[in-house]
């Protein structure tokens, strides 16, 4: 077992059901800290290449954002990709609705092209190989080792080629960082407070490491600044592994025996035109998202 499993967190102001209003401000600065910092280049680096080797000219390629918060990381990669004349079709999923909604407000009139689900990392309501790639930023730190192994499953289990990971890199010199210069940049007591915890809850390499000894890890290395970037191969010919009481270690997660069963209206073909409704998506997201196996409603943040 992971030394860190046991290790307790602290859940985040974000975590928690914030006014609309803090929760606007904490994503815009948060989005702005990955602008000014530099952030937003480790998953552009990871990623947009890898994105369109999978290029097609019939169809985008079919890219999973976990965690999404506004989406404004998977659309800097998306954009990265379009530049190397890959067409990206992102779904953004989060647990939270309400960053959901933050975030399609965010992207303005003019929209972002992304279509956002609210559903649970570790339960995606997707059917097997349903995406290109599935990637995560900045999501990794807010858990522990059973429930970010349980994570990867799902990750791997949803993608046809790999999964993508990118988090931040504990360092001192980090929390330094944001204690002097958060507040020269503006950003408000949220994401001051969520950037320090952040840091602190934060893996070392080695602890990734160690984590995903057993994964078919293509990628596993610092990225600039105080980040690391991981890249599993894909998992989607395996069975879907059970994640039953995973999650205990983090303090979001559903109290053992509370999670909610589905009820026999919540079936998968449900699922895909609820899906479809609410974003006028395309066959193949429809597709996607007629998984037998799905056990989170997802719902479009209109």
């Amino acid at each position: 077992m992971h030394k860190r499993v046991d290790r307790p967190l602290f859940p985040e102001l974000m975590d928690g059901a914030l006014p609309y209003l803090e929760a606007r401000r904490a994503l815009a600065d948060l989005d702005r800290v990955n602008r000014l910092l530099l952030g937003v280049g480790a998953a552009r680096r990871t990623l947009a290449r890898r994105l369109a080797a999978e290029a097609a000219p019939e169809r985008p390629v079919a890219l999973l954002d976990l965690g999404t918060g506004s989406g404004f990381i998977a659309r800097e990669v998306a954009r990265a990709a379009g530049r190397m004349g890959c067409r990206v079709r992102v779904v953004g999923l989060d647990r939270r609705l309400a960053h959901l909604v933050v975030g399609r407000a965010l992207a303005g009139r003019a929209g972002d092209g992304q279509l956002r689900v609210a559903a649970s990392a570790d339960a995606l309501p997707f059917r097997d190989g349903a995406f290109d790639w599935t990637v995560s930023n900045l999501l990794f730190h807010h858990f522990g080792g059973l429930s970010n192994q349980a994570i990867l499953a799902e990750m791997r289990r949803c993608s046809r080629r790999g999964a993508a990971v990118v988090d931040l890199r504990r360092s001192r010199l980090a929390g330094w960082m944001i204690r002097g210069l958060f507040p020269l940049l503006g950003i408000g007591r949220v994401a001051r407070h969520d950037g320090l915890l952040s840091i602190r809850q934060s893996w070392t390499l080695a602890e990734v490491r160690e984590l995903v000894a057993e994964l078919p890890v293509e990628e596993l290395r610092r990225r600039f600044p105080f980040r690391w970037s991981l890249v599993v191969a894909t998992a989607n010919c395996r069975p879907r592994q059970s994640s039953a009481g995973v999650g205990r270690d983090h303090p979001r997660s559903l109290a053992a025996g509370s999670r909610p069963k589905p009820s026999a209206s919540t079936t998968a073909a449900t699922i895909a035109r609820s899906i479809a409704r609410a974003a006028s998506t395309p066959t193949w997201l429809g597709w996607a998202a007629t998984s037998p196996r799905a056990r989170v409603t997802t719902r479009s943040p209109s």
